[in-house]
C-alpha cells in the first residue's frame, strides 16, 4: 500500500516520534484497561488531571473508544453541552474530515461530506454514503435529519467503511446518537435559553424512582428563534391543488420553532433487559434563504429582461451576505419526526447473549415553497398580476421505515464474537414539481395539468418529479475479535446485502407528459469484508491496521438504473493515552478506491454534457455515473491536559479527493483542510463547591466547490472560501441553589460574525448561495436535583 499524499512524510515523522514516546512514557500508564466514568463522574475526573474517558458501540458492543480499532470521534454529553450540539447537523464542529453544511431545498436537510463521500441527494431513489444512526437503529433518510433531540447521552462518528456491523451506505463512516437510558431514582435535569434574534429554548427530562424492575425518564425541549434574514416579499399567497394547499411566503428565514419529547423505559429483570426508546419533533422553520449571488452567461440576456422588469422586487446579485432578500415564495417548512425503538438483550450465560433491535420510524415533511431564484416579481409580460418566478417549486414528501435486527453475541476468554441479520423496509412518497418560469393564476394552480409556463411548455414534472419507492433490504453478517498473547488482537469479519427497490413514477421528465406512470425495479447484492490488526504497546497504547469495503446501494431514479458504489479501504492508526492519562493522541492514516461513484446533479440545462446520458438528454435530479475515485489523507486527535482544571485539544484532517479530478480540474466539494482547537480552563472550586468554567472552541474548513459539475464561467461564484468559526462559553457550574446544583453561562457562537458563503450552485440560470449564520450570543440557565 502507497501513500502519495503531501504531508504522508510529516505523519510518518510523527508516527516515529510518537511510537519512540510510548516506549518512555507507557510505564506511567495504570494497569487494565479505563473503566468509562458515569456522566458526573467525567467532570470530576477532567478536573483532577487526566482525560476524560468515552464509551462507543463502534463494534456493536460498549467499549472504551481507545480500544476501537477504528477512527472514531466520540462526545460526551458534557461535550454536547458546550459545543451546543442538538441534531446531526451540529457535529461536524470537531470531527476531522467531516464537514457539515446547510444547502437550500429543505430546512431540516444537512449536506455531510466525511472523507469526501457525501450523504448525497434529498431524493428517495438514492441512500447516502454515511449511515445515520439513533440508538443503533438505521435513519433510511438523511433529508429531514436536523432534527432536534431532546435527550442526547452521547454520538459517536466512525470514519472510513463500516463494512460489516453497520453495512451498507457506511462507506464514508457512520454517526450514532445514544439518547439518554433511565437511572431508576428521582431526578431533575432542566435548561433554559435566551439569546439574540429573539433565541428561547428550554429543556426539561425527568427521572421517575424505579418501581420494581421498571424504571422510566421522560424529556421535553423547545427552540425557537426569528430567523437571521429578513424577507421584503413576507405574507405572499400561492393557492396550488392538493396536497400542498395554500403557501405563505416566510417573513424571515432561518426561523425555527421546534418542540419535541423522548421517553425512555427501562425493564431490568437481570438476565432479561428491555429497553424502549421513543423520540418525536415537530418543527416549523423556513430556509436560510436563497440569496442571488450572480448569473450564468447563457441565461444573462434574459436575466436583465426578467430581474430587471417593471415590477421585480430583487436585491442583489451580490457576493456578500446581505440582511434582506425578496423571495415571494419560499414559505415554513413542517417536518413532523417520531421514532421507536425497543431493543431486547437476554443472557444466555455469562458469556452469551442475544439482542433483537427493533425500529420503526416515521418523517411527514411539508417542506412548502422553495423559491429559487432569488428575486420576486409581478408577471410584466402578461401584465395581469399574476405572480411569476423564473425557477421555484413546492414540496411534500412522506416516509416510513421498519428495522429488525437480531444479534448473538458472545465472548470467551480473549475470544469474541457477534453473529447478526438485519432487515430494512422502507416506503416513501415524494411529490416535488418543479416551476421553470411559470405563470400563477389568482386562483388555484393544479401541478402536472399540463400548465404551459412563460416559453408555452408545461413543465411541473419535466424538471421535477411525482413518485413513491418502496426500497427492501436483506443482510447477514458475522464478526469475529481473538486476542492472541499479551500484545495481538485480531479481528474480521463478513457481511452479505441483498437490496430490492422499486420506484413507481407518476410524472418526471416525459412519464406523465407523453409516456404513462410506470414501475421500475432493481435489484443488487454484495460480500463486504473487514480485517484488523492491533498491536498493544501497553493497555493504553496500541497501533492497528485495517482493510475494509464499503458498499452503497444500486437502484433506479427517475426510470434509469444506476450501479451500487463500491470501496476499499486501507488504515493505519494509532491509539495512545500518554504520561499517566494526561495526554491523548490518536492518529489515522487512510486510502479508499471506489468504483461506479454515485454523483447527484441537477440538470436544467439539456445543453451541458453530463445532461446527456445514452438513453437521451434529462431534467431534474439526475445520477451521474464515474467510473472510479481515489480519496487518500490523514487525521491526527489530541487531547491534553497539562494540569488539573486545564483541557486543550486539536484535530487535523487532510484530504486528497481524486473524485474532483475525473470532473475535470477544480477543487474538491470536501474541504481539503480541516482544523478543530479547542481549551477549557475550570477554576479551583469556591467552599460552595461551585467553579468557574471558561471554553473556547475554533474550526477551520479549507476553501471547496459547491456545485458537482462546476461551470468555468461560474465556477468563481460556487466556490465556497476557507472560514475559521470561533465560539465561547464561561460557566458557573454546580452552584449550590435550594438543595439543587444551578449551572449559568454565557456563550457566543461564530465570535467574529463570519459571514461567509455555505452552499452554492450554478441553476443554469442564477447562480444562487445561503450564507452561514451570523454571531448569536445568550444565557443559559440549568438545574439539577
Amino acid at each position: 500500500m502507497i501513500f502519495t499524499a503531501p504531508g504522508t512524510r510529516a505523519l510518518q515523522t510523527f508516527c516515529a516520534i510518537f511510537l519512540s514516546t510510548v516506549s518512555a512514557v507507557c510505564h506511567a500508564s495504570p494497569n487494565g484497561e479505563p473503566i468509562a466514568p458515569s456522566e458526573q463522574d467525567r467532570d470530576v475526573s477532567a478536573r483532577s488531571g487526566q482525560v476524560a474517558d468515552i464509551v462507543v458501540t463502534a463494534r456493536r458492543v460498549n467499549e472504551s473508544l481507545q480500544r476501537v480499532p477504528i477512527a472514531v470521534t466520540g462526545f460526551d454529553a458534557t461535550t454536547i453541552r458546550a459545543m451546543q450540539i442538538q441534531n446531526f447537523g451540529d457535529v461536524g464542529k470537531m470531527v476531522p474530515n467531516l464537514e457539515a453544511q446547510r444547502q437550500f431545498g429543505s430546512a431540516s436537510a444537512p449536506q455531510f461530506y466525511l472523507r469526501g463521500i457525501s450523504t448525497g441527494s434529498l431524493k428517495f431513489e438514492t441512500d447516502a454514503g454515511i449511515g445515520l444512526y439513533i440508538d443503533g437503529v438505521y435513519l433510511g433518510r438523511p433529508a429531514g435529519a436536523a432534527f432536534d433531540l431532546a435527550d442526547i447521552e452521547r454520538i459517536e462518528v466512525m470514519r472510513g467503511p463500516q463494512a460489516t456491523l453497520f453495512g451498507r451506505n457506511s462507506t464514508g463512516g457512520a454517526i450514532n446518537f445514544v439518547t439518554s437510558a433511565p437511572r431508576g431514582e428521582l431526578r431533575i435535569d432542566g435548561e433554559g435559553t435566551l439569546g439574540n434574534y429573539d433565541r428561547r429554548r428550554g429543556r426539561i427530562s425527568v427521572d421517575l424512582p424505579a418501581w420494581g424492575p421498571l424504571s422510566a425518564r421522560v424529556s421535553y425541549l423547545h427552540n425557537e428563534n426569528k430567523g437571521y434574514v429578513r424577507n421584503l416579499t413576507p405574507g405572499r399567497t400561492f393557492n396550488f391543488a392538493e396536497p400542498f394547499g395554500t403557501i405563505r411566503s416566510a417573513g424571515t428565514f432561518g426561523a425555527e420553532n421546534t418542540d419535541a419529547v423522548a421517553v425512555a423505559l427501562r425493564l431490568d429483570l437481570t438476565h432479561v433487559v428491555i429497553d424502549y426508546r421513543f423520540d418525536y419533533s415537530d418543527k416549523v422553520s423556513t430556509q436560510l434563504g436563497q440569496q442571488l449571488i450572480g448569473f450564468n452567461p447563457g441565461f444573462a440576456s434574459t436575466a436583465g429582461a426578467i430581474y430587471g422588469a417593471p415590477g421585480a422586487v430583487v436585491v442583489g446579485p451580490s457576493t456578500t451576505r446581505l440582511d434582506a432578500l425578496a423571495l415571494d415564495m419560499t414559505s415554513p417548512s413542517h417536518l413532523r419526526i417520531q421514532g421507536h425503538s425497543l431493543t431486547a438483550r437476554y443472557d444466555i450465560s455469562d458469556a452469551v447473549s442475544v439482542k433483537s433491535i427493533t425500529g420503526f420510524r416515521k418523517m411527514d415533511e411539508f417542506v412548502g415553497g422553495n423559491d429559487i431564484d432569488g428575486g420576486a416579481l409581478v408577471d410584466p409580460f402578461t401584465n395581469t398580476g399574476q405572480a411569476f418566478t423564473p425557477i421555484s417549486s413546492v414540496e411534500d414528501r412522506h416516509q416510513r421505515q421498519w428495522t429488525q435486527e437480531l444479534q448473538l453475541i458472545g465472548k470467551t476468554g480473549g475470544f469474541n464474537w457477534i453473529v447478526g441479520a438485519f432487515y430494512f423496509d422502507e416506503r416513501g412518497r415524494d411529490n416535488n414539481p418543479v416551476f421553470v418560469g411559470a405563470l400563477f393564476p389568482s386562483g388555484t394552480y393544479t401541478p402536472g395539468a399540463g400548465n404551459p409556463n412563460l416559453f408555452g411548455v408545461p413543465t411541473d414534472y419535466f424538471v421535477g418529479s411525482n413518485s413513491s419507492v418502496h426500497n427492501r433490504s436483506y443482510a447477514g453478517y458475522a464478526h469475529a475479535g481473538l486476542d492472541i498473547g499479551e500484545h495481538i488482537e485480531l479481528a474480521g469479519g463478513v457481511r452479505y446485502t441483498k437490496d430490492k427497490r422499486q420506484e413507481t413514477v407518476l410524472a418526471a421528465g416525459l412519464i406523465g407528459l407523453t409516456f404513462p406512470p410506470s414501475s421500475f425495479r432493481a435489484t443488487s447484492d454484495h460480500w463486504d469484508f473487514d480485517a484488523t490488526a492491533t498491536y498493544k504497546f501497553s493497555p493504553l497504547v496500541r497501533a492497528y491496521a485495517r482493510f475494509a469495503t464499503g458498499y452503497l446501494s444500486g437502484g433506479v431514479l427517475n426510470g434509469i438504473s444506476f450501479k451500487p458504489e463500491t470501496a476499499n479501504s486501507y488504515e493505519i492508526g494509532l491509539k495512545g493515552d500518554l504520561l499517566n492519562r494526561t495526554l491523548r493522541l490518536n492518529a489515522s492514516l487512510f486510502r479508499m478506491d471506489r468504483k461506479n461513484v454515485q454523483t447527484i446533479f441537477f440538470c436544467s440545462d439539456p445543453t451541458l454534457s453530463v445532461c446527456n446520458l445514452p438513453t437521451g438528454p434529462v431534467f431534474g435530479t439526475v445520477l451521474i455515473p464515474l467510473a472510479s475515485a481515489r480519496s487518500q489523507g490523514f487525521e491526527l486527535e489530541m487531547t491534553a491536559v497539562p494540569t488539573a482544571g486545564m483541557t486543550f485539544g486539536a484535530n487535523f484532517g487532510y484530504l486528497d479527493d481524486k473524485l474532483s479530478q475525473s470532473l475535470g480540474p477544480r477543487q474538491s466539494l470536501a474541504p481539503r483542510y480541516t482544523t478543530g482547537v479547542f481549551g477549557q480552563y475550570d477554576l479551583p472550586a469556591f467552599n460552595s463547591g461551585a467553579y468557574l468554567s471558561a471554553r473556547v472552541d475554533g474550526n477551520f474548513k479549507d476553501k471547496r466547490n459547491s456545485d458537482p459539475v462546476p461551470l468555468s464561467t461560474t465556477s468563481a461564484l460556487t466556490e465556497l472560501p476557507s472560514r475559521f468559526d470561533l465560539n465561547a462559553r464561561l460557566s458557573l457550574i454546580d452552584l449550590p441553589v435550594a438543595g439543587s446544583k444551578v449551572r449559568i453561562s454565557g456563550w457566543v457562537q461564530n465570535l467574529t460574525n463570519n459571514r461567509k458563503l455555505e452552499f452554492a450552485r450554478d441553476l443554469s440560470t442564477a447562480v444562487i448561495g445561503v450564507f452561514q449564520v451570523p454571531r448569536t450570543y445568550g444565557v443559559d440557565l440549568g438545574f439539577r436535583f
